[in-house]
């Protein structure tokens, strides 16, 4: 439905500075998927959107939408944003304060780049209010809706053109922690319901393994890894994606064993030599990095835990709600661990914890 292909983007400021914003970016987007462009900011994943819907110029690559080129520096064509049956819901909404539901919604078809009749748009529009569950507010002046009716009424204006592709640049970021959470839900559920192709920016890591069927974490204006969002969380393959997708602890270390062929490692951590499972196939004396989730870290012994036992004392601990965030102190180290807060022991007490092969996760350097 959508493949980038080698895209890159290059800004110039003034005294000759440049910036590689996108540095050579392939991914191919299916029909009916949710793909996500997930990083940091300034990582390029907006630049990479701009690129997509054509408010961005690239300087080299090819982008085509359902199988038909709409930039292309092979061929050096390149296809307005009007002309490339795209729907576009930005950060800030763009509502126009002046206008009731109704008028918000219709504003593309009156004024956009093809006749629409007015029968026509009062179907569409009140098809589009319908899916977004706002067609009983359709008079309503659109300052007066809510934070979450307002991010519908975006997404229903994107939804009355029809088109192929919807773009999504951080939609739900003005949006509180509660109603954020319930919309993450909602914009997925109304997403898949259309049989919508869309790709969504975020640098929320929730938001991303929430709503997406396929995650590309982007760093330094590349794609690090690619994947479902459990691969992507379970089996991050360096160690950018580790620390930046949830929490980990991260062990510089190097391989003491390591048979040809086979992922099972053993590796020398300041915590002492780890059973390993590695990402990549490495030798003995590699340079590696272990991600060891805090949520992996058990303390009650189980058949599936046994290869790692750790000795420590409790340093802290801190009430999050569903669980205590402890630090347990290592051979001077500091492991963050996820404990139940009915069985957190007192701080300052010897604590022995497990952690399982398949959880300590061997990263090249």
């Amino acid at each position: 439905m959508i493949d980038v292909k080698d895209l890159s983007l290059t800004y110039h400021s003034s005294g000759r500075q440049t910036h590689l914003a996108v540095d050579k970016v392939s991914f191919s987007v299916q029909k009916g998927q949710v793909y996500t462009l997930l990083g940091p900011s300034g990582c390029g994943k907006t630049t990479t959107l701009r690129c997509v819907a054509g408010l961005e110029k690239p300087d080299a690559g090819e982008i085509l939408i359902d199988g038909s080129p709409v930039s292309s520096s092979v061929t050096n064509s390149w296809v307005p944003p009007s002309q490339r049956a795209i729907g576009m819901v930005f950060q800030s909404y763009a509502i126009w304060p002046h206008m009731s539901v109704f008028e918000n919604v219709a504003f593309p078809l009156r004024y956009g780049p093809f006749k629409v009749s007015s029968a026509d748009i009062q179907t569409r529009v009140t098809r589009a209010l319908s899916q977004v569950q706002l067609d009983h507010l359709k008079d309503r002046p659109a300052p007066h809706l809510s934070g979450g009716q307002q991010q519908r009424l975006a997404l229903a204006r994107a939804f009355v053109m029809e088109p192929k592709v919807l773009l999504l640049d951080e939609p739900l970021s003005n949006l509180d922690a509660k109603l954020r959470e319930e919309m993450r839900v909602e914009l997925r559920q109304l997403i898949k319901s259309i049989g919508m192709t869309a790709i969504f920016v975020t640098h929320e890591q929730i938001e991303a393994l929430t709503l997406s069927d396929v995650i590309a974490v982007m760093n330094n204006g590349k794609i690090v890894q690619e994947g479902t969002p459990l691969d992507i969380y379970q089996r991050p393959t360096n160690p950018f994606v580790a620390n930046f997708i949830g929490q980990s602890n991260l062990l510089n270390g190097d391989v003491v064993e390591a048979t040809a062929g086979q992922r099972a490692i053993r590796v020398k951590t300041p915590l002492g030599t780890l059973a390993c499972e590695a990402t990549q196939e490495v030798a003995a004396g590699a340079k590696v990095v272990v991600s060891i989730r805090p949520e992996h870290v058990e303390i009650e012994k189980s058949a599936e835990n046994q290869g790692n036992a750790l000795q420590g004392t409790l340093a802290s601990t801190s009430f999050i709600g569903n669980a205590m965030d402890c630090a347990l102190r290592v051979d001077g180290q500091i492991l963050k661990v996820l404990m139940h807060a009915e069985r957190t022991p007192p701080i300052g007490s010897p604590v022995t914890v497990y952690v399982s092969n398949r959880h300590c996760l061997a990263m090249r350097a």
